[in-house]
């Protein structure tokens, strides 16, 4: 809720009554609540490498993958973090050079504001929301995202594109065709 109220803040502190929202994984939750609150400001929605939160999931699933992740975030450093976490949000074929600087990005990450997104996705439950959705939606997923895998049970007229060769950081690792769908379904 904080994510989404923040969204809200800086698109009225811009001027902006309403937008096309592209969300990738806690993106895409903080997307979709926003369209829960504001559905009059999204004009369409794009969706990558997103879930419906963890709220959706069985709770002792979400706290077992809540806790590991602490954990980890409390006893590591963000270098260490960074390079076990990052490998696994790519493909096993990822080139070693998205590897490395996908690994330098996440170690800048500060651990406090790593550990509040990993307790708002945890807690966040988007089920229902895009149920009778009145804008277009578009959906795209790494083949091999092993983080966010595609939804079962996709609303109605969804456009749904899954990138070959790609992991949960598709927009990353497959750069071109995941600029090419997303101009396709704002160019239809």
């Amino acid at each position: 809720h904080d994510y989404c109220e923040s969204l809200r803040e800086l698109l009225d502190s811009l001027g902006i009554d309403s937008a096309i929202l592209l969300g990738h994984s806690l993106g895409g939750i903080i997307a979709q609540e926003f369209y829960r609150e504001h559905p009059q400001r999204v004009r369409s929605l794009i969706l990558a490498d997103s879930t419906q939160g963890g709220g959706a999931e069985a709770p002792e699933v979400r706290n077992s993958k809540l806790n590991n992740r602490i954990r980890m975030i409390r006893t590591m450093s963000p270098d260490q973090l960074a390079r076990e976490r990052a490998p696994k949000l790519l493909s096993p074929d990822a080139l070693r050079e998205l590897v490395n600087e996908a690994t330098l990005i996440m170690s800048e990450v500060r651990p406090s504001g790593y550990e509040f997104a990993a307790k708002a996705m945890s807690t966040a439950d988007t089920r229902g929301i895009l149920n009778d959705i009145k804008v277009p939606l578009l959906m795209i997923w790494g083949a091999e995202d092993k983080v966010a895998p595609v939804w079962r049970g996709l609303p109605e007229g969804t456009k749904v594109k899954i990138i070959p060769h790609a992991g949960h950081l598709c927009f990353a690792e497959q750069s071109d065709a995941f600029n090419s769908i997303v101009l396709e379904f704002l160019n239809a």
